[in-house]
Order: structure tokens, then C-alpha cells, then sequence
């Protein structure tokens, strides 16, 4: 499973030789047959065929001959046999089809892929106990449970004495004081759940009522990293709860990316806080300044990338760096080399979707820290 140790391996590599080879591939096998796919990869690989190793070529055809089972939903790969490089990561969530070759590997998309389904944590809950499941990547990690005092529903027959509503009435009350402690002590296995997982966001599944009153008990710092919840039965197999918890995550990633673009372009107007366009954010950017990215899906553009003090500038004019005299070489993507920098910088890179005001700014922008 691709997690952020990963990620880290793969920023790190450079090829002093021949380039990587990167190619992301969508085989959901909901949308079509792995024939069609096939298809698709071969369109790949010969768009590729005039930069890529023919070895690295060959590898990747053999990888899907031979090994793939076809039942992810989304695979990235990685080549260099000439430096013994090759990386393959099937995930459970689609991926665009791309393919790239240069002298290290093609983050931007994976960046993307962490970006909206990173780990995050799903508690269903009910009146008698509660699941707790860890996903990373649309993939279940981990999956545990608690169970409290069973509550003994009220059964409503016939009679209507007085004695017999005021015994109703106490096993109410007695049924809604089990069911409060169940959910009391649900909370705080969820503490302990939460603590030390690397969970940053949590959804909530159960009946609207059940998940309200759970919410209330959850402990304060616990309560901030709940982003929303959805409504199921408690007795829901753990693949439904990955597609409605899934959802959940998906609508809270486009307001939270929402809020940063309406942010940016705030401080673009008012002239303080933030850079928009590509130029003036990788000038901000290389200059230490930048507090979030923001990048359109399937942004790129060309440009040039300093040999000696690894500067990057849209500006080829002269065959040598402004800043150190350092030759200049073509890259064919800086915006990856934009989302490189800024990880190994610890800013927090999103990946917007579907947002035409920061597409109508440039399609890139960063909140500035100063």
C-alpha cells in the first residue's frame, strides 16, 4: 500500500542516466474490461517510446503480462532497470491515465491521489457499541469493534392502566440510560483509537439521531477532525462503509479546497497574502514564503531548472542561470517540480478540482505565510 514513506523514496531518486519511466494507469474494473485498458496502455507506452528506455519499456509490458491481477482500481509504476529502479503501487482508487518520462519520477499525480483519499478514520455507531476502521487509500488498514450492554427494546402491546404506562415509562428511561452508556464508553475507546493512528480526518456513520448524541461525547480534540458523516444501518458490510465513507471524504476535500481558492484570490485582490500565476508562486515559492499550494488537476507547463542551484524559472533566454550562472536545462513539467519543492519545503499541497476561479487565475496560486 503507497503511503507517505514512499512518496518520500520516490521525491529522492534522481537518474544520473537513462530517465524514469512513470505511467499511472485507471483499471477500475467498474468502468470497463481489462482488455480496454490493455488498449490504453499500449497508447502509452508508445507515446512514451521515443524518450523512455526500451528496457524500461519491457518491464512495464511484462509487469502487466505476467504479474498484474487486474483488480485494482488505479495502478502507478515506476522504472529505471538501468539503476535497478522499479516501483509499482496498485491502489483502490482511480487514477488518470498518464504517462511521463524525465530524470526522476512523476509525483504530481500521486501528490493528487494523497491529496483527496490520504488515512482517514470511519467509526460506525449504534445504541449497543460501535466499529471503528482505519482506510488509507480506499483501502481498509485496520478494523476493530466495542460492544456495551445490549438494550432491551420496548415491546408496545396492548393495556392501558396506569400501572402498566408507568412500567413502560421506567424501562424507557432505563433503555435510554443503557444506550447512553454504551455510547459513553464508545467514546472512549474511540480516544483510544484516534490516539497515536495517524488519523487527521474521521467520519461518522449510524442514524442521524445516534451519531448527533455520539458526536457531543466525543472528546474535544477528537470532535475538530470530524468532517461529516452519513447515515447506515449498523449491521452494513465493510464495503459499503468504504463507498459512503469515501463520499463523505470527497465532499469535504472540494469545500475545504473551496475555502483555500476563495482565500487565495482574496488576498490577490486586496494585493497581501497570496501569489497567483505561475511565475510570481515559484518565485515565492523558492524563496521559502508559501504556506499552501494550490494547483489545478492537470495543470503543467514547461520551463527551466538551474543544473547547479536547481532554481526554476519560465525564462530559457540565455543558456545559463540568472542567479549563479549555472547551466539551465528543458524540464517538460515544472509545476511537478513546483509540488516537489514544496513537499520537501513541508507545505501542504492541494490538488483543486472543478474550480474555475483558480483555473481563470493561472491555475496556481499559494497562500503565503509572509
Amino acid at each position: 500500500m503507497f503511503d507517505e514513506k514512499d512518496l518520500s523514496e520516490l521525491m529522492e531518486f534522481r537518474s544520473t542516466g537513462t530517465p524514469v519511466l512513470s505511467l499511472y494507469l485507471n483499471v477500475d474494473p467498474t468502468r470497463q474490461k481489462a482488455d480496454r485498458y490493455k488498449i490504453e496502455l499500449r497508447s502509452l507506452l508508445k507515446e512514451a517510446a521515443d524518450k523512455a528506455s526500451s528496457q524500461d519499456i519491457s518491464a512495464v509490458e511484462r509487469y502487466f503480462d505476467f504479474e498484474f491481477d487486474w483488480q485494482a482500481k488505479g495502478i502507478a509504476v515506476f522504472s529505471c532497470q538501468e539503476q535497478e529502479f522499479w516501483r509499482v503501487y496498485p491502489m483502490a482508487v482511480p487514477v488518470e491515465n498518464r504517462v511521463y518520462v524525465y530524470n526522476r519520477p512523476y509525483i504530481k499525480l500521486l501528490t493528487d491521489v494523497l491529496d483527496a483519499y490520504e488515512r482517514y478514520g470511519v467509526i460506525l455507531i449504534d445504541r449497543e457499541g460501535a466499529r471503528f476502521y482505519k482506510f488509507n487509500l480506499g483501502e481498509l488498514e485496520t478494523a476493530t469493534g466495542v460492544l456495551g450492554e445490549e438494550v432491551k427494546r420496548l415491546k408496545h402491546g396492548r393495556g392501558a392502566s396506569a400501572g402498566r404506562r408507568g412500567s413502560m415509562a421506567a424501562a424507557g428511561r432505563r433503555e435510554e440510560s443503557v444506550a447512553y452508556r454504551n455510547l459513553k464508553d464508545a467514546a472512549e475507546s474511540a480516544a483510544d483509537f484516534f490516539e497515536g493512528s495517524g488519523i487527521t480526518r474521521l467520519v461518522l456513520g449510524g442514524t442521524e439521531e445516534t451519531v448527533a448524541q455520539f458526536q457531543e461525547l466525543l472528546p474535544r480534540a477528537i470532535q475538530t477532525h470530524v468532517i461529516g458523516s452519513f447515515s447506515v444501518s449498523s449491521d452494513a458490510s465493510e464495503s459499503k462503509v468504504q463507498a459512503r465513507s469515501m463520499e463523505v471524504i470527497e465532499v469535504a476535500a472540494q469545500e475545504r479546497e473551496a475555502e483555500w481558492v476563495e482565500q487565495l484570490i482574496a488576498g490577490w485582490k486586496r494585493g497581501s497574502g497570496s501569489a497567483v500565476g505561475l511565475a510570481d508562486t515559484l518565485v515565492a515559492l523558492q524563496e521559502g514564503r508559501m504556506g499552501v499550494l494550490l494547483v489545478s488537476a492537470g495543470y503543467e507547463a514547461s520551463g527551466y531548472r538551474c543544473q547547479s542551484c536547481h532554481y526554476i524559472t519560465l525564462n530559457g533566454n540565455g543558456p545559463t542561470c540568472a542567479l549563479c550562472g549555472g547551466e539551465l536545462e528543458a524540464i517538460p513539467d515544472v509545476v511537478d517540480n513546483a509540488v516537489h519543492r514544496a513537499l520537501q519545503q513541508g507545505v501542504e499541497v492541494e490538488i483543486v478540482r472543478g474550480i474555475d476561479e483558480l483555473v481563470e487565475a493561472g491555475s496556481i496560486g499559494g497562500l503565503l505565510r509572509y
